[in-house]
């Protein structure tokens, strides 16, 4: 059976012009198979973004949320703000390599200037040791102030948020351990500034664990004691560390001498 598409009649599938009104069902058909045949679906008009720029744009908005949180640092060290893991152990990390990285500059000038150039080369390994010797002799403070908090506030405080709120209120640090880095570039005079500078960031570092071992409220047992846990964790993990560190660096600094006389 067909069916006319103008007066709605019906008749035999030999048919080709409607009884009715006369209409050409083939041509009828023909149009209305053609519609259905020239249907074309819609394009979709959003492309996909490229992985590689989604990861720089990514790591550009990182890099931005770390540096305001280092400002804010600055300016208000005991201060609340939120950070991600990474942020305090990149701040810390960061001051150390640099710091280490200004000590092989000044003693490469130091023994050149006394030595010639060819003695002046300091190793690797000693560079390696001594940032070791410095990463975890900061890690053994932070475990101390860990423990302390935990006989004073009989509460655990997660990891990541003890360093991060360290390296906040020691953040000036990170200004000081720059200029001195600067100092070991400079040469000359500038050396025994920077020693100064290292020593202020040292006790700024140890001040900051001591203010943030007795800060917060609802103390179960009396912070004076708690103080003197940290204090003595820490002071026992350096010593433990001095023991193992100190004779290698000892003698690696002993044989980088001896190497330097013989020029």
């Amino acid at each position: 059976m067909k069916k006319c598409p103008n007066c709605g009649a019906s008749m035999d599938a030999d048919v080709n012009f409607c009884t009715n009104c006369g209409t050409k069902l083939i041509e009828e058909n023909i149009n209305t198979s053609v519609e259905k045949t020239t249907r074309v679906e819609p394009v979709s008009q959003t492309p996909a973004q490229p992985q590689r720029m989604r990861s720089t744009s990514d790591r550009s908005v990182k890099m931005h949320n770390y540096w305001q949180w280092l400002v804010a640092s600055w300016k208000r060290p005991t201060g609340e703000q939120s950070a991600e893991k990474w942020y305090g152990i990149a701040t810390i990390l960061g001051e150390i390599l640099l710091f280490v990285l200004g000590i092989s500059v000044a003693l490469n000038g130091s023994i050149s200037g006394i030595f010639g150039s060819t003695g002046g080369s300091f190793t690797t390994q000693v560079l390696f040791e001594l940032f070791l010797f410095l990463a975890l002799a900061g890690l053994g403070k932070i475990v101390g102030v860990m423990f302390g908090r935990k006989f004073i506030f009989q509460t655990k405080t997660d990891i990541y948020t003890l360093i991060n709120k360290i390296a906040q209120i020691s953040g000036i640090n990170a200004i000081i351990i720059v200029v001195a880095f600067v100092c070991c570039i400079l040469g000359g005079n500038n050396y025994g500034f920077a020693v100064l500078l290292a020593i202020i960031a040292l006790f700024i570092f140890d001040f900051a664990c001591i203010l943030f071992t007795v800060k917060g409220q609802n103390e179960k047992r009396d912070s004076f004691y708690g103080l003197l846990i940290s204090v003595g964790i820490s002071l026992l993990i350096v010593l433990i560390l001095i023991g193992i560190f100190g004779n290698a660096l000892k003698d690696q600094i002993q044989s980088l001498i001896s190497s330097a006389l013989r020029f």
